[in-house]
């Protein structure tokens, strides 16, 4: 079974600390380590490194796009990069070792072509085929039509593919008409279609299940940070999972770790309230990890044996 994700904003995340932040002079800071990312990109390492079948599809330019292809392939993460002009973004993660705080910087998408993004959608074609899930992860870079994550989901919906989407702002509503199975929100998002409540979990909950019934997704996930995940299903399931509590190292990846495990345990055949307490375990690993992808297995086993349903 094959995962398809497309990330149409990809990244390289850089990771650092300093000791201090300094306002007005240069703040001193050590590289920890540098990896490929965007949401697509994160879920495909994370499904690969667990053993599923997955091609990675991304627009990237410059020796920045160079770097994220070649880190792919020492990975050996199957992928198809569509070449575009303009050069791709880095972001950073710097932590001041002295507070403990961590800074996430997160630079706009390199602006797209008509053509460039219309090859985007080309490759996604081309590799319909094979594919069970498709993951669409991540935002929309300038050039890009608000629709264009729906149409992909009404399109891949139509032959029978599983559509997980993972997106915010102006190209969310319209893909939520579109089709999809499974639908990762956050409060400003669950928010942004609608919530106006008092943010209690049978409150969500109930809105939640309402959005489902209107079609918006089979299965519709809202994440809670610490306090874990809301999800409601087109089977009238309305349930909440959360985490123990873990000391907290990085954010970065963290929602994709989440995707990346909940689609795993459903291509692994695991009931629907399973991978949402997978999902959560996965996060929960990766937000007390360095970097932006799930550590081994053994820590997310650790962890989902403490989730509490």
């Amino acid at each position: 079974m094959t995962v398809t994700t497309l990330t149409m904003t990809p990244s390289l995340d850089l990771f650092g600390t300093t000791d201090h932040l300094v306002e007005d002079a240069k703040t001193r800071c050590r590289e920890t380590g540098r990896e490929p990312g965007g949401g697509g990109i994160n879920v495909a390492r994370n499904l690969h490194f667990l053993g599923n079948g997955v091609q990675a599809i991304f627009p990237a330019g410059g020796s920045t796009g160079d770097m994220i292809e070649t880190m792919l392939g020492d990975e050996s993460v199957p992928c198809r990069r569509v070449p575009v002009s303009h050069p791709t973004r880095q972001n950073l993660a710097l932590t001041e070792t002295a507070t403990g705080r961590m800074f996430h910087l997160v630079f706009p998408g390199a602006e797209l072509s008509e053509a460039e993004w219309h090859a985007c959608e080309s490759a996604i074609r081309d590799a319909g085929g094979n594919t069970r899930y498709l993951v669409l992860s991540g935002s929309l870079p300038p050039g890009v039509p608000e629709n264009f994550y729906a149409r992909l989901a009404e399109e891949a919906a139509g032959r029978s593919i599983r559509v997980v989407v993972d997106t915010s702002g102006r190209p969310l509503e319209p893909l939520l008409d579109s089709g999809v199975y499974l639908a990762k929100l956050n409060r400003k998002e669950l928010a942004q279609l609608g919530y106006s409540g008092d943010w209690g979990t049978d409150s969500q909950l109930s809105f939640m299940a309402g959005l489902v019934e209107s079609g918006v997704a089979q299965l519709l996930v809202v994440t809670q940070g610490a306090q874990g995940a809301l999800m409601a299903t087109a089977s009238g399931e309305r349930l909440r999972v959360t985490p123990p509590a873990v000391e907290i190292v990085s954010h970065v990846g963290a929602g994709d770790s989440f995707v990346s495990m909940m689609v795993h345990s459903l291509c692994r055949g695991r009931s629907e309230a399973e991978a949402l307490a997978w999902g959560v375990a996965g996060a929960a690993a990766t937000i007390s990890t360095p970097g932006n992808r799930i550590p081994e297995e053994a820590q997310v086993h650790a962890l989902f044996a403490r989730i509490r349903r």
